[in-house]
Order: C-alpha cells, then sequence, then structure tokens
C-alpha cells in the first residue's frame, strides 16, 4: 500500500485544512445566512445527486474500464474523449427530463421554499461544472494522483462558499451575485482540471473508435445503463437528504441540515483519501482475478476506516453540546434539532466506513448488476421514509431515513461480495474496536464540564480519542496505523520505543 499510503496521507492532509477552515465558516458564518447557505446546497446537491446520469455512468466508467484501455503509447486507446462523450450525452438526456418535470416540481415547493424554486435554474450549469470536474477526478485517480485534483474540486469550494456567503451576510452583495459566483468558481475548477490532465501528460483527446469492438461494447453498454440508473438510486438512497429537506421543509431548515452534516464531514476524512487511492487497485485486482491482495486490501481498509471513524465519532460527540454552544447565542434554539442530526448522519458515515470498498467490488466486478434490486429499493424506501418522517418528527427524519437505507444497501453488498468471492470485511478485531470505542464513551462522559465550551470540547474530545487510540495501538487493533505511529515516533524520537510497545 506504497503509494495508497503516501497519497491517503497528503489528501487526508488537504481533507484536514479544508475541514478546519469548514469548521470555522460552520461556526462562524452559516448560522447568520442560514436561508441562503440553505439554498445553495440544495443547487449543489443537485449535480450530485444527479451525477449517474447527468454523466450517462462515466463516473464509474472512468475506473472500471480504464484497465481494459491502458497503454500510454497509443493514447490509452482514446479513453478519455469516449468518457467526456457519456458526459455530453447524459447531459442533454438530463435537460430534456428535467424540462417535463421542472414545473410540477417548482410549483409543489413554491409555497414552502420559494427561493429554490426561483433560483433552481442556477443549478443546471453548476451540476454541468460539477458532473465534467467529477469525471476527470476519477480520471486522474487511475494515475494515483488524487491530491492536486481534491484542492481544484473539494478545497477550493471550501474557500469560495464561505467567502461568498459572508458577502451576503453583511449585504456586500445579493445571494443572486453569490450563486452566479458559485456558477463562476465551477467553470474555473473544470478548466484547471483541464490544465492539470495536460501537465500530467495524460490529456490524450484523440478517440480510437476502431478499439470498442462489438464485446466490449455491449459490455460497455450494459454497465452503463446500469450504473446510470443504479448509480442515481444509490444516491437518492444515501445523500438525498439535504434535497428532500429543502423541498419538504423550508430553506432554513435546509440550512440547518447542511450545517450538522458539515460537522459530520469531519468523520470522512480519511473516507476520501483512502477510496479515491484504492478504487483504481480494487478493478486491477477484479480484472487479473487477484483475490488474495484484493482481500488484504477490502480487510485493511475496513478496520482502518472503522478505527479512523469511531474515534473522530465518538471525540465529537462526547462534546457534542459544547460544539452547538459554540454557535451564535441568537441561533443557539434552531441549532439544538442539529444535535440529532448529527448523531445519525454521523452513525451513517460510520457505517459506510466499516463496511470499507464493498460498493467497489460491486460496481467494477462482473456481478454489479445483482445489485439492481437492493439499490431501487433502498431508493424507494428513502423517499418513502422522506415524505412520512420529515413531515411528521421534523427534518432530522431524513437522517434517519439515510441511515437505515444506508445500512440495508452496505449490508447486501456485504453479503454480495461473500456470496461471489468468498471476501469478507470484518475480523475479530473489528468487533474489538466496536466494543472500545462503545466502552470508551461512559469513562469520558463522566468528566465533569467546566463551563466554557472550547475548553470542555478539547478536555472531552481530547480524552476520548488519547484513551481510544492508546487502546487501539496497544491490542494493535489496525497493523497499518500501528506501522505508521511507529514510523511517526522514530522520525520524532529516533531509537526509541513507542509506549505502546
Amino acid at each position: 500500500m506504497g503509494v495508497i499510503r503516501r497519497q491517503s496521507i497528503k489528501h487526508s492532509a488537504v481533507n484536514l485544512i479544508g475541514l478546519s477552515v469548514g469548521a470555522l465558516s460552520t461556526f462562524l458564518v452559516y448560522p447568520h445566512v442560514r436561508q441562503e447557505y440553505g439554498v445553495i446546497q440544495v443547487l449543489l446537491q443537485a449535480g450530485l445527486l444527479g451525477l449517474p446520469l447527468l454523466s450517462l455512468g462515466a463516473n464509474t466508467v472512468a475506473i472500471r474500464f480504464f484497465p481494459k484501455f491502458r497503454d500510454e503509447s497509443v493514447g490509452n486507446n482514446g479513453f478519455l474523449p469516449l468518457i467526456m462523450l457519456l458526459c455530453g450525452l447524459g447531459f442533454t438526456l438530463c435537460l430534456g427530463l428535467a424540462a417535463i418535470f421542472w414545473k410540477p416540481y417548482t410549483s409543489s415547493i413554491s409555497g414552502r421554499s420559494p427561493l429554490i424554486a426561483t433560483y433552481l435554474p442556477a443549478a443546471v450549469p453548476i451540476a454541468f461544472f460539477f458532473t465534467v470536474s467529477t469525471v476527470l477526478y476519477t480520471y486522474a485517480a487511475n494515475f494515483k494522483r488524487i491530491v492536486i485534483p481534491s484542492l481544484l474540486l473539494d478545497f477550493s469550494q471550501k474557500l469560495v462558499l464561505p467567502a461568498l456567503m459572508i458577502a451576503v451576510w453583511k449585504e456586500w452583495t445579493s445571494l443572486y451575485a453569490a450563486i452566479w459566483g458559485m456558477i463562476l468558481h465551477s467553470g474555473m475548477v473544470t478548466l484547471a482540471m483541464i490544465l492539470y490532465l495536460k501537465k500530467l501528460g495524460v490529456w490524450h483527446w484523440k478517440p480510437n473508435w476502431k478499439y470498442l469492438t462489438p464485446d466490449l461494447r455491449r459490455e460497455m453498454g450494459a454497465y452503463i445503463a446500469f450504473w446510470s440508473l443504479g448509480g442515481f438510486a444509490l444516491l437518492v438512497a444515501s445523500k438525498s437528504d439535504i434535497f428532500a429537506v429543502g423541498s419538504l421543509s423550508a430553506e432554513s431548515a435546509a440550512g440547518t441540515f447542511a450545517i450538522a452534516t458539515a460537522l459530520a464531514a469531519i468523520i470522512e476524512i480519511p473516507v476520501k483519501s483512502l477510496y479515491s487511492a484504492s478504487a483504481s487497485s480494487v478493478a486491477e485486482y477484479l480484472a487479473k482475478n487477484n483475490l488474495e491482495e484484493l482481500e488484504k486490501l477490502y480487510k485493511s481498509v475496513s478496520i482502518n476506516l472503522l478505527v479512523a471513524g469511531s474515534l473522530l465519532f465518538g471525540g465529537m460527540w462526547v462534546a457534542i453540546r459544547p460544539i452547538f454552544q459554540l454557535f451564535p447565542a441568537d441561533h443557539s434554539g434552531e441549532m439544538e434539532a442539529g444535535i440529532r442530526v448529527f448523531f445519525f448522519v454521523g452513525l451513517t458515515r460510520l457505517v459506510e466506513m466499516t463496511t470499507g470498498l464493498n460498493n467497489y467490488l460491486v460496481y467494477y466486478s462482473p456481478h454489479y448488476r445483482y445489485a439492481l434490486f437492493s439499490l431501487s429499493a433502498c431508493a424507494a424506501i428513502t423517499v418513502g421514509l422522506n415524505l412520512w418522517l420529515i413531515p411528521t418528527i421534523g427534518f432530522y427524519g431524513a437522517a434517519i431515513s439515510t441511515l437505515i437505507s444506508v445500512t440495508l444497501y452496505n449490508s447486501f453488498s456485504v453479503w454480495l461480495i461473500w456470496r461471489i468471492y468468498r471476501l469478507f470485511p470484518f475480523t475479530r478485531n473489528t468487533l474489538v474496536s466496536i466494543l472500545l470505542a462503545v466502552a470508551t464513551l461512559p469513562a469520558v462522559l463522566l468528566l465533569p464540564e467546566t463551563g466554557i465550551p472550547a475548553a470542555d470540547i478539547i478536555i472531552k474530545g481530547g480524552s476520548y480519542a488519547l484513551l481510544f487510540a492508546f487502546l487501539v495501538l496497544r491490542l494493535n487493533i489496525s497493523p497499518d496505523l500501528s506501522a505508521l505511529w511507529k514510523l511517526m515516533l522514530q522520525k520524532v524520537l529516533p531509537g526509541q520505543k513507542t509506549p505502546v510497545e
């Protein structure tokens, strides 16, 4: 895991900085513009939810089929123009579908969320640029390059969005101008991604249609058809919460939900790094039927993400009330409901992390069609639960809906991978790690509070992180993390043993 580990560490560092910026924005900026922030988040969610259809499956084709096309001497057999063509076709198809449902949808939400209905057209260019940039990001991951693309696609937005929201808050500009600022930013990200790929020397724009043999066309066609619909169903099941809240509640509720979700995103610091760096390896091992290396990677990623996610979620949960006390006092009442959102969204992230690479194993295997039933069922469950729970118990019902759907889908995927390949992500250490995380909670919750939110966060969150990390290292729950800890300590204290040896 040498290259994967290096890219993961660099990517995690980028995410950590980005999340630090995001955390400051979440506490200091977004509560003051919850309505406007909710509107922009719904516009951004439209591109995220529609990605599989907008790209016509190119977001997964870019990884799944690259090993078949890879040959630098002939420009990878025209693979890049092929996936860009899929984006163009997918976006055109979605424009036609949007024209059919546009008026009924905007009419249904205009009473509850008039600003979303007014500014929804801005979702079109934002979704287009997001789709192209995401597919290029995925394409770059084939070359084990995820840090710079992450800076462009994710980190830059964490700087631009709060800057625009500050301008709206201080009445330096209007929401209309801020939305145009997001459109301009999205276009610049796409252009920068293209320039980066050119600099890497992998921007091969010469098509090679002859390489698409009838058998390969049939294989790709079936995969594209499946993941355009299946991928959309997956995102509806797992990522439609903010969009649902904005559609079934007020814009301010969508803003509160997005703020709580942004806090929960801290749990995902290691996720994108390991997933982005490991996805191409999964496709490669499957293509070569190298099940031995695939099993090692599957188990390694699962335990690493479980440990990291448990540490971050547990550390935040023991200090969740002091964390929410940091929000401006005049918004504390409305933000209090975000605690429940954080809890359920955090559990959802832990479920996804614990099951590791199971979804990639399904996506890039010849047996991906088997997931269609579970994806469709989970999407239907999510929509049904949202329609029931949000009006009944409030907007945090969307977080409960997502937790249920994600748990069902990932459980099915784990079973499917075991049924087909006899690969299982969990070991004895999985259960031990969960028990350690749960057992550490009451020990830290018994600590007295100082009454100073910042101090309580540091004391409680820090105590949980230190105690849990010590136990994990002491019991060698994750060999990768233990090796990383020893390496870091040796650089700081050469020749010294670690405290857990």
